[in-house]
């Protein structure tokens, strides 16, 4: 058995877990069930929601560890439903680790659902929360579009590996700005019912689920720190639309 690579193969479902929003138990315990399935009797496993720190004993009692950092975290439960199939395909049927390895780096790279598909559910989104919250067929159709522009503008920023923060104002200011030119040339319009139904791409809502099952599961470090990005990310959303509400009313002297 080859543990150095039983370390690193472990270590990456690990990581890809936590990068594509699985809660810290769920990224620890599939670790723990792979190196136990491979015949390791101790392991040691800290997991955080920007660092992992594997230590496994190999049978002469030598310690191999491995700490990796997880970046660029997002929200992707298409990939976690296939890590952990491939996770518990490991533990039952136990294949070389090479072929898992191949496996990880597959669903790791894959781009998942096409590019038209995704802007489609941005728009379907827009559109269904601002009807949710009260807003007429008009308004509707507006949100979509601004789901679009949230879409291309997502798109973009991760290209360039943009500051989250930073990139969530200009999108949520990029929708109050749509919003309130939209309702200004049409007082039949009700920008805060669009606003509200487009914002809704950007709200973490299942980063707040997430952090919350994270300290009911007393990973109180890893919850807080998924509560304050769930924090920023509501600020962000605030002075994007708050500086277009500026902006706007600065325009038309309002």
């Amino acid at each position: 058995m080859d543990y150095n690579q039983l370390v690193f193969v472990g270590t990456e479902i690990g990581r890809l877990l936590v990068k594509y929003g699985a809660e810290i138990y769920r990224a620890e315990e599939s670790m723990h069930r792979l190196f136990s399935a491979y015949g390791v009797s101790e392991s040691h496993i800290f997991a955080m929601t920007t660092c992992i720190n594997v230590t496994v004993c190999q049978p002469d009692g030598v310690p191999i560890t491995r700490i990796c950092r997880v970046e660029d975290r997002c929200i992707d439960l298409g990939k976690i439903d296939r890590l952990n199939s491939l996770c518990r395909h490991a533990c039952t049927q136990r294949p070389p680790l090479c072929d898992i390895r191949r496996e990880v780096r597959k669903i790791d790279l894959d781009s998942g659902n096409s590019k038209p598909l995704r802007a489609l559910g941005f728009a379907g989104v827009a559109f269904a929360f601002t009807l949710f919250y009260g807003g007429n067929a008009a308004d509707a159709v507006i949100s979509s579009f601004t789901g679009l522009l949230v879409y291309w503008m997502q798109d973009f920023f991760l290209r360039y590996r943009a500051n989250s923060f930073f990139s969530t104002i200009l999108e949520s200011a990029a929708i109050g700005l749509v919003c309130f030119v939209a309702a200004h040339m049409d007082p039949g319009l009700n920008a805060d019912r669009m606003i509200i139904g487009s914002v809704m791409n950007l709200v973490p809502g299942i980063a707040i689920t997430s952090f919350m099952r994270d300290i009911l599961l007393a990973d109180y470090l890893s919850g807080m720190l998924r509560f304050v990005e769930s924090l920023l990310v509501a600020m962000a959303i605030a002075l994007g639309v708050g500086a277009a509400m500026v902006f706007t009313r600065l325009l038309w002297g309002v």
